[in-house]
């Protein structure tokens, strides 16, 4: 498996396709906090919304490095086909380390919020940064590498999701019947809601269960993946 991984990261640097993603994701957090006295909690909120976008995109980009072909190989060397999804899985998560620690660590070091950074407003940042890195990665391997992934749709239907997600409080507030829809998609409210208090946590009676039910639908999220890979892959 590590040789495995340390092949993926090599042909993803060498293919160049993490830039267009990365760059993003510098320029959104540069851009965030291009003005002094940043309100921490909501700046962060941002953040890992920046990386749920750039998490899906650099998931897509990662699995479209192989053909069918050179993929069935890579199943066979591995000995089992969930292998080589565990495998991209882990090799996301090590490319995410390092956006993390710049999402996290550009304002601190910058000195650029006005508030004051206490041990509650830093667990609940690092929470939302892995919560939204991990939706990004759902996402992305949903639209990349099940039944989903019809290539002339991929791409739309994954930033469907993602502009839905974003604008589901909006949209069941316009029209609540669709809240029997929407939570199908990454409940990413469960965890915005609570850092809208700029420097102090929104400290919301359904702040245990949002964080319980976010924990959940991630573990739901990776269980149906495998199986629609497998499904696939058949």
């Amino acid at each position: 498996m590590s040789a495995f991984i340390r092949y993926q990261l090599t042909s993803f640097i060498r293919s160049l396709k993490f830039i267009p993603p990365t760059t993003l994701f510098l320029a959104w957090v540069f851009i965030l906090y291009a003005y002094n006295n940043a309100p921490i909690l909501s700046s962060y909120g941002v953040s890992s919304i920046g990386l749920y976008i750039t998490m899906t995109w650099m998931t897509m980009a990662l699995f479209s490095l192989e053909e069918d072909s050179e993929k069935h190989m890579l199943f066979f060397q591995l000995g089992r086909k969930l292998n080589f999804l565990i495998g991209k899985w882990l090799s996301l998560l090590i490319v995410m380390i390092p956006l993390i620690i710049y999402g996290m660590l550009y304002p601190i070091i910058g000195n650029l919020f006005k508030g004051e950074l206490t041990l509650n407003v830093i667990g609940l940042s690092i929470f939302s940064h892995l919560v939204f890195q991990a939706f990004g990665i759902l996402v992305g391997t949903l639209f990349s590498s099940t039944n989903f992934s019809i290539k002339k749709y991929a791409w739309i239907t994954a930033v469907l999701v993602i502009v839905v997600s974003l604008a589901s409080t909006a949209m069941i507030e316009r029209l609540p019947i669709l809240k029997w829809v929407l939570w199908l998609f990454p409940p990413v409210f469960k965890i915005i809601n609570h850092m809208e208090g700029e420097d102090m946590i929104v400290l919301l009676d359904s702040l245990g269960f949002d964080i319980l039910w976010v924990v959940c639908y991630i573990t739901l999220g990776i269980i149906l993946t495998i199986f629609l890979f497998r499904k696939k892959e058949q």
